[in-house]
């Protein structure tokens, strides 16, 4: 899969770059037709086929799509939006289709439907026929993901070059179903810069740390956990999945009032009970720890508020979740002024809304995590089936692996966990939260129906051996030898 995600500026500037290389604009479309129909043969067996053409490059990608299935036998109508026929006429015709192509509107559109189309929209949605959409669904904004009135539910979808972020954003993700990404033949030379990247292992699998030989629990990576007795079993999932990530040693901190819970639970974590808050301010200076995970499980109390601001002055590589972001409530430029680049804020909608009210308009959830990030200088995760990843410097990444199981309680405690399980590794935190989220998906999606938040812990390893593998792999014969041997010893 290819990591870049291209804007429709972006890939409206490609393609002139293509053309003025050599390239014409109706070899283009042509290449865009031949791509579609490609996907359609190795997808659909042959059967009456709609085409819907518009009267854009859309429209006219769809006419070749037309062209090339006719020339393959297939039995083919096309309806041109410019001259609608009646609609009667459309019912019959699609009854009569066993395939609908949606060539009607593209990348460019960014208004609502509305009259005549609308209603064709709603009419080839409610005949409940294959749908194949050339680029991205009729009705959803190309940048953002969004619905604009209604859209066209594909069964697949063709785009080419690079995807972009409406085919992972929620709800384009929704409407375009299987994507295809295919090659129209523009150079890889003239792939631009772009901020947008699709959350793949590629991305950070070589900044994941292995246990060396000569490895002991602190130079693996020791990292602090600070727990609350309103919510221990989040505290637990989140410990557990830092040692999972690979994290040699978790201290878990609470008041003393607390430890007799924690001591029972926590087993294989180190549990210290606080007597005053000098003894708290120590413990996150002290330097064998490397990373900081604070608001999971809290209360938005002002105490919790206090603490985060402790741990923030520190300057340590820190997450900060949960109770611990809701606490600055009404107060974000508080918080803004400790945040650093070291920090990974958790935010799900609800909490993300009352840290940036003034943010909640956006529609475009990557924009919106994009701009809480260069506002605050700390890396934004906005949680949720689309993950946003964003970095202060602007840079996205849209994570596309999580099934919809992993909306039950505990999860984002586990996810928690595994970024400062990064983190005491001396994982870079943009990169960090990447390989988290990525590897969070992955288990829920491994775990499949029926997941809880227990789960996803006993999937971390063989996660981590597939990575390994597929790190080997990329780096030739000797990474797999020493991968082999590793395998050995584990057997």
């Amino acid at each position: 899969m290819k990591k870049e995600l291209l804007t429709v500026e972006k890939m409206k500037s490609t393609e002139e770059k293509a053309i003025v290389a050599g390239v014409s604009e109706k070899e283009l479309i042509e290449r865009a037709g031949g791509a579609v129909v490609d996907v359609i043969l190795e997808n659909f067996s042959p059967g009456p086929t709609l085409v819907f053409c518009g009267t854009g490059k859309n429209g006219e990608d769809g006419q070749v799509v037309a062209r090339l299935l006719q020339e393959n036998g297939w039995p083919v109508q096309i309806i041109k939006t410019k001259h609608l026929p009646k609609f009667s006429q459309i019912e019959a015709a699609l009854k009569q289709a066993r395939l609908v192509i949606d060539g009607i509107f593209g990348a460019g559109l960014s208004r609502p439907l509305q009259g005549d189309i609308l209603k064709l929209v709603n009419l080839i949605n409610l005949s409940g026929k294959a749908v194949v959409a050339i680029d991205i669904p009729t009705g959803i904004e190309t940048n953002s993901g969004q619905c604009l009135g209604e859209a066209i539910r594909a069964t697949l979808t063709v785009t080419f070059f690079r995807a972009r972020p409406g085919h992972y954003l929620l709800p384009g993700a929704m409407f375009r179903g299987k994507l295809f990404v295919k090659d129209i033949g523009i150079s890889e030379s003239l792939l631009p810069k772009t901020r947008y990247f699709i959350n793949v292992p590629s991305l950070w699998i070589d900044h994941l740390k292995e246990p060396q030989p000569s490895d002991h629990k602190y130079s693996r990576g020791a990292c602090l956990v600070i727990g609350t007795g309103s919510m221990p079993g989040a505290i637990r999932l989140a410990s557990l999945a830092a040692r999972r990530a690979g994290a040699g040693l978790v201290r878990l901190m609470c008041k003393q009032e607390d430890y007799p819970i924690f001591a029972t639970i926590a087993w294989g974590d180190i549990v210290t009970p606080l007597g005053s808050a000098q003894e708290f301010l120590n413990w996150i200076l002290d330097a064998h720890f490397r990373a900081l995970l604070w608001g999971t499980g809290a209360l938005p109390h002002e105490s919790t508020r206090e603490q985060a601001v402790l741990l923030l002055k520190s300057k340590k590589p820190c997450v900060l979740d949960g109770g611990a972001l809701s606490s600055f409530e009404g107060r974000t430029s508080e918080l803004t002024r400790h945040l650093h680049e070291n920090v990974i804020l958790t935010p799900h909608e609800g909490e993300f809304h009352r840290l940036f009210p003034h943010l909640a308009f956006l529609k475009n959830k990557a924009e919106k995590a994009h701009k809480a990030a260069v506002e605050t200088g700390a890396i934004i995760v906005l949680k949720g089936y689309d993950s946003i990843i964003a970095s202060p410097e602007g840079k996205v990444i849209i994570n596309a692996n999580a099934p919809a199981t992993l909306a039950t309680a505990g999860t984002g405690d586990v996810l928690a966990g595994l970024m400062v399980g990064f983190l005491a590794q001396d994982m870079d935190p943009f990169l960090a939260a990447a390989a988290a989220v990525w590897i969070h998906g992955e288990a829920g999606s491994r775990i499949g129906l029926g997941l809880i938040a227990e789960d996803l812990l006993n999937q971390i390893p063989p996660i981590l051996h597939f990575l390994s593998a597929l790190r080997s792999k990329k780096q030739g014969f000797m990474g797999q030898l020493y991968s082999d041997m590793a395998k050995r010893r584990i057997e």
